[in-house]
């Protein structure tokens, strides 16, 4: 704390200075609201503090931080031929403004002592635990919440990405704080609870860069290590581990591709209690192989459903699914027909899952995580069943259609591509192209490779890589273990999100880039790799 006696201007800025970046690295998985408060902070404290001339030949001596600040220029630049100027302003250049302020504040400001670096790391570390604390508890309490609401204040991809930098950098921090094995072991099990909850969460894109990065920790351990027994039996250990995550995968597969033979012609016509069936023989929907729109019998099911259950069979279960429609899928599931005889066969088991929006009898006891794996695949099988019309079963498909809608438009305007803003207009004209069924959804294409593409061309996207390669070589932040690992998770994430055009993305990653590049070789080791 600064003595009363020595309080300066400068010291009272450096403060808020300080101050201003620890909310700001509390508020990226807890708070838009205080992120914002926390960048206004920022620039208000900079443009405060003065003093320009000297900020600016700090700046101009830094070229790695104008190489940084060029990424944003460059979009600027594509305002010469955009086609929306509107969604320019109003989206894509305040996404990514950070990019322009946050290189140009940590360019200019001292940096802060190993201590204070060290908090940093810390209250990032612990907001990101908190927040899994409250989100694994919201749905505990409240089991009827979506399992995308576990992530509760921001959204679950970007916090997917923070459960892994946060998992990864925190035995490193306390190995670097403290030789005491006791809180290295301690670090290593909340890594572990991190790390659950990223697969809790269920967010694809997590789990594929934390393996990825994953990949790259046992690549850069055997390499280093001069025991061949671990040179061995570390890779053997992961590939175990990984054909047994994927097995379940595989079977998954099969139950949702399956295809029982059912003759469609000699279909039965009423049920035992002499009520006729409805036989939708178009609806390719199928549960474990079975159709799911034949044999049904909505009088008699609504009459059995009332009796064993508060829940409207004409409302919704309690994941906000048409009810009636989970019902049919999960009797279907068992090889049921969906009248009175057939409820019967379900116990009351059956009936809670039905409730909370089990739409296969398989899913009662499956993993959360491979619930997705299903709902995707099912998502898939549809999608390719339908000649790729039905597209709302889920995300990935979703994605799918979106790519190859953008590919189009990128064919369109290869070189410079359709200009900063332009994004929405690009992709419809894919969609129309493709005769996709997303057309009037304003969709974005979910790649943010693709965005990059979409908007500056091939031409931007080449440019933008050699900027920011150029600021990570004179920086050195390819020597931190650490900075790799986040890089890696991104660059997965990149594949299947538009990261930098939301606020929580587009600060993550420009934060950690300047981070790792400005304030982590302060925690470096004397020789080698930093950790």
């Amino acid at each position: 704390m600064v003595a009363p006696a020595n309080i300066t201007r400068k010291s009272v800025h450096l403060t808020i200075y300080f101050a201003s970046l620890c909310l700001f690295i509390v508020s990226l998985p807890s708070s838009r609201y205080f992120l914002t408060i926390s960048e206004i902070l920022l620039i208000g404290n900079w443009l405060a503090e003065a003093d320009f001339k000297t900020k600016f030949n700090r700046l101009r001596s830094d070229k790695p931080a104008i190489a940084f600040i060029l990424i944003y220029v460059l979009n600027v630049i594509g305002l010469l031929w955009s086609e929306d100027l509107g969604y320019a302003f109003k989206n894509d250049l305040l996404h990514k403004s950070p990019t322009l302020f946050l290189p140009l504040i940590l360019a200019t400001t001292p940096v802060p002592d190993r201590k204070k670096i060290r908090i940093l790391l810390s209250l990032f570390i612990s907001a990101v635990l908190v927040v899994s604390f409250i989100g694994f508890f919201s749905r505990i309490f409240q089991p009827n919440l979506f399992f995308r609401e576990a992530s509760p204040f921001i959204t679950g991809v970007y916090f997917g990405m923070m459960l892994i930098i946060a998992a990864f950098q925190l035995p490193i921090l306390v190995r670097q704080m403290t030789g005491n094995k006791m809180y290295l072991y301690m670090s290593l099990a909340i890594s572990v609870w991190l790390i659950f909850f990223l697969f809790y969460l269920r967010t694809l894109s997590g789990v594929a860069s934390f393996v990825a990065a994953l990949i790259f920790m046992i690549v850069f351990f055997i390499t280093r290590v001069n025991s061949t027994l671990l040179k061995i039996s570390v890779p053997a250990i992961f590939i175990l581990l990984a054909g047994l995550a994927v097995w379940p995968m595989v079977s998954i597969y099969k139950q949702t591709h399956a295809e029982t033979a059912t003759d469609l012609s000699a279909l039965d016509r009423y049920t035992g209690l002499g009520n006729p069936y409805l036989h939708d023989t178009i609806n390719i929907i199928r549960e474990n192989g079975n159709l799911v729109y034949i044999y049904i019998a909505d009088d008699e099911l609504s009459d059995a459903w009332d009796e064993r259950s508060a829940l409207d069979f004409n409302g919704n279960d309690l994941m906000n699914q048409e009810l009636r429609a989970t019902l049919y899928r999960y009797m279907s599931s068992r090889g049921l027909k969906k009248d009175r005889q057939g409820f019967m066969e379900l116990t009351d088991t059956d009936i809670r899952a039905i409730e909370k929006g089990t739409t296969n009898y398989l899913n009662v006891t499956r993993p959360g995580f491979y619930i997705r794996i299903y709902e995707e695949m099912m998502s898939l099988y549809i999608y390719y069943q339908s000649s790729r019309k039905v597209t709302s079963w889920g995300s990935l498909t979703k994605r799918i259609d979106i790519w190859r809608a953008s590919w189009e438009a990128f064919k369109e305007h290869p070189v410079l591509g359709w200009g900063t803003g332009s994004i929405l207009i690009a992709v419809d004209y894919g969609i129309e192209k493709n005769g996709s069924t997303l057309s009037g959804l304003n969709m974005r294409p979910h790649n943010q490779f693709l965005y990059i593409m979409l908007t500056l061309g091939l031409t931007g996207l080449i440019i933008i890589v050699l900027l920011y390669v150029y600021f990570l070589v004179r920086k050195k932040a390819y020597e931190s273990f650490t900075f790799v690992l986040f890089l890696i998770v991104f660059l997965v994430n990149l594949i299947g999100n538009n990261s930098f055009e939301s606020q929580s993305g587009q600060n993550l990653f420009v934060f950690f880039s300047l981070f790792y590049g400005y304030f982590y070789p302060g925690l470096r080791k004397e020789s080698g790799f930093i950790y």
